[in-house]
């Protein structure tokens, strides 16, 4: 029987400029249906601290966690995890989205925290699809199907 990984690797950090302010980038970060426009088949999410996080990301991988902090239009901040993975279990890792005004636009900065070593790449490539498709949907234009989807 194998144990579970417990070597933590440095936080994951990306960043997007997206074409719209802050205030507008936040709401595709805790309004439910705009989530699903860069992200996701499904979500759940109660945006306040302590609130559920709940993602269905590809039709088949769900992740979970808890809201830790809200800060209109700065700042989400959420544990999240892989249910049904003993690596990345749910909650066992923080994801930061700071959000950062630059003239009429938004540099998103997201941080991911606490991932296990060896699983640092795949939520690099994961992230680093998702956040251009986010500063496509916050600016209007439909990011495509994701290709990801399952179902």
């Amino acid at each position: 029987m194998g144990e579970a990984n417990t070597e933590i690797e440095a936080a994951l950090v990306l960043t997007q400029r997206v074409g719209a302010p802050p205030e507008a980038v936040f709401d595709f970060l805790v309004e439910p249906e705009k989530v699903l426009r860069w992200m996701g088949t499904a979500v759940d999410i109660e945006p306040q601290p302590g609130g559920k996080f709940w993602l269905n990301a590809n039709g088949t991988d769900i992740a979970s966690g808890r809201y830790l902090e809200v800060e209109r239009p700065s700042r989400v901040v959420f544990t999240w995890g892989w249910e049904g993975s003993a690596d990345v279990p749910p909650g066992s890792t923080t994801v930061s989205f700071t959000l950062t005004a630059d003239g009429d636009a938004t540099v998103v900065e997201l941080r991911h925290d606490g991932l296990p070593d060896g699983f640092g790449d795949t939520h690099a490539d994961g992230w680093g699809y998702f956040l251009p498709r986010l500063a496509l949907a916050a600016v209007g234009q439909d990011p495509g199907p994701d290709r990801h989807t399952t179902g």
